[in-house]
């Protein structure tokens, strides 16, 4: 991994530190729900057991192995609540998106959730959740003492730790996307014996479009749904997301050691608060700073949602997103120059080349026009990339949390999105609608 060095990764490691320690009260109100959040996703039960089956819905719990040695939890649910068991539907993968877990599928109402409907629908519904989510926290070799250990970092630590790797954590959604997703889908198409239908939001379709460009996972999908679509961050304008994208968050961390990126932790709550307290972002609506404004997010339940998420990341994920962000590319982890030769045998990553999606893969794409992350004019450039032509949803009221959130979702994306599904399934499929 490559980091400042010398006096510059002293001089970095300085100024995050100083930060961090200069925090004031003023921005508590930002973190102060996270401070306080007892997260649900640590209990025992898994996903299934403390979400679905106490509302009845069939739900089994699998592992798969990925080929580096991560273990990771998928859910499987056969058929709604009143199904029946020996009429499975058309398998339909779920990929959830940064800083979120399996539950996000699930987190509002029965009759709001993009997971519940699906099976009520007559799908065959499989989750993924990849590694570092606190579904997806063990692996082949490393032991839970190491896992504890390196995310427990401290400052008078952080300061020893340059160059030393942290392989649980060194990850970014290139790895997501080329081992997580290899393995997940691998796992249902041997189980199903039949192609699968993928739904991914966000990050979920950074790794979908930049795994569609492997054949070996292709040919596994019969068709993709993608909300609030990522391939390129050229526009990105959400006020948080810049503002720690300038004063170099990434490397900073990275230069200092701390190899996890946990928002529930003291650490990750004192960078959200060093960021707001500095006077350029405005964080009396954090969510909003971090993705721009949505129609339609049910405050309400807030306490709720802070009960499962946000789920942990890899400083290096972050890194590489801010990568996008600077450069204006949709390529695979920097390294700087040696270490591009030693892993690319080239200066520079090689790119995910959209056009070498299949044509006849069906694709749909639903975006809005308040969303700070996935910014229409990035979108209008990943459509033009592609061989093929999608079908797109614009909804102009629509952030980028709505596509997942929104209270109105069902009817203002998700009955388009099941009839795009129903086209490309195999076989019928029982609709309540």
């Amino acid at each position: 991994m490559a980091v400042p060095g010398g006096g510059a990764a002293a001089a970095l490691a300085l100024t995050l530190l100083l930060l961090l320690c200069s925090c004031v009260s003023g921005a508590a109100h930002a973190s102060s729900a996270l401070r306080h959040a007892v997260p649900r996703g640590d209990g025992g039960g898994g996903l299934c057991g403390q979400l679905l089956l106490p509302l009845g819905y069939p739900c089994t719990e699998h592992t798969v192995e990925t080929n580096d040695g991560f273990l990771l939890s998928l859910q499987h649910i056969p058929h709604g609540k009143n199904g029946v068991a020996d009429n499975t539907g058309p398998p339909v993968f779920l990929q959830h998106g940064l800083f979120q877990g399996g539950d996000t599928w699930f987190i509002n109402s029965v009759e709001q959730s993009l997971g519940y409907i699906l099976a009520d629908n007559g799908f065959d519904v499989w989750i993924g959740n990849v590694r570092g989510t606190r579904w997806s926290k063990g692996h082949s070799t490393f032991t839970v003492h190491d896992k504890a250990r390196l995310s427990a970092v401290s400052f008078s630590e952080a300061f020893s730790s340059f160059g030393y790797t942290v392989l649980f954590w060194d990850w970014s959604w290139q790895e997501l996307a080329e081992y997580d997703l290899l393995a997940m889908l691998s796992y249902v198409y041997t189980v199903r014996q039949s192609k699968i239908l993928y739904v991914g939001h966000s990050q979920g379709t950074i790794m979908g479009l930049a795994a569609f460009t492997l054949p070996e996972i292709t040919k596994m999908i019969s068709a993709a749904a993608l909300l609030c679509p990522i391939s390129y961050l050229d526009h990105v304008s959400a006020s948080f997301v810049l503002r720690a994208v300038g004063m170099h968050l990434d490397q900073m961390l990275l230069t200092m050691g701390f190899h996890q990126l946990n928002f529930r932790s003291d650490m990750g709550v004192q960078i959200v608060d060093s960021i707001c307290d500095d006077g350029h972002v405005d964080c009396n609506n954090l969510l909003s700073s971090i993705t721009g404004e949505n129609c339609c997010f049910n405050g309400s339940r807030i306490d709720h949602y802070l009960e499962y998420e946000p789920h942990p990341s890899s400083t290096k994920n972050l890194h590489h997103l801010f990568q996008m962000i600077r450069k204006g590319t949709f390529a695979r982890y920097d390294y700087g120059l040696l270490g591009n030769l030693r892993r690319y045998g080239r200066l520079s990553p090689p790119p995910f080349d959209l056009s070498s999606i299949p044509e006849s893969l069906p694709m749909w794409m639903g975006y809005g026009g308040l969303d700070a992350l996935a910014d229409v004019t990035d979108v209008e450039r990943t459509v033009k990339e592609l061989r093929s032509t999608p079908e797109l949803m614009y909804i102009g009221g629509y952030g980028h949390i709505d596509f997942v959130m929104s209270v109105k979702a069902k009817d203002d994306v998700y009955v388009d999105l099941m009839r795009f599904l129903r086209l490309r399934a195999n076989g019928s499929l029982h609709s309540s609608y």
